[in-house]
């Protein structure tokens, strides 16, 4: 099957966010930011859309026109969200959008990932930031299909690929495309495990 995977632009991201919020809509910490299945429909395009913004910003967006899915990618030596990029992007923003209590659920946890992302890969590497395939399409090889224009990249380049997960089902996925588990965790205030893996260059 061939999968017409494109670099994002700012017009595609209402589409792209609907794809992604549809993708994490059972994902264990998305159900966790909110656990209401009517306010987490409602409210995750939001979410999203500034992480694409984000990645449209400072890093690179691909995703499928038709909806299948995105993939944000945050490359070597940029993959610190800062304060001043976390702005520009719309993150500040995201409390009115999302709520303050899942606000501030989704990003305790996120800084425990990203205190282990510092830990765990000190040196230049690529970040999967955000990757996710509607459900519609999954089983498609759409998921591999959005990594592969990065995993080019890092093997030209000879860079290693970063990225974690709360959702148990993708471990072998990862698994299968070359990553290798670097921790399985437990989120202190969530309970929600984690998992960290890394992809060497295959070159």
């Amino acid at each position: 099957m061939s999968h017409d995977v494109r670099l994002m632009t700012i017009d595609d991201l209402p589409t792209a966010a609907k794809a992604l919020s549809s993708a994490f809509f059972k994902d264990p910490l998305q159900g966790y930011t909110f656990p209401d299945e009517t306010e987490r429909r409602e409210r995750s395009p939001a979410h999203f859309s500034a992480a694409l913004n984000y990645g449209l910003k400072f890093g690179e967006v691909y995703w499928v026109p038709n909806g299948a899915g995105a993939a944000i990618w945050l490359p070597p030596g940029e993959t610190a969200v800062t304060p001043e990029r976390a702005e520009a992007a719309g993150f500040m923003a995201l409390p009115a959008k999302m709520g303050d209590e899942a606000f501030g659920r989704f990003f305790a946890a996120l800084e425990y990932a990203d205190q282990c992302h510092r830990d765990d890969v000190p040196e230049p590497h690529w970040y999967t930031m955000v990757v996710g395939v509607d459900p519609v399409f999954q089983g498609k090889g759409y998921g591999k299909a959005l990594l592969q224009p990065v995993f080019q990249k890092a093997d030209a380049s000879r860079v290693p690929i970063y990225l974690e997960t709360a959702q148990p089902a993708n471990v072998t996925f990862y698994e299968r495309l070359g990553f290798r588990v670097l921790r399985t965790l437990t989120e202190p205030t969530s309970g929600l495990p984690m998992w960290t893996f890394k992809r060497e260059s295959v070159i």
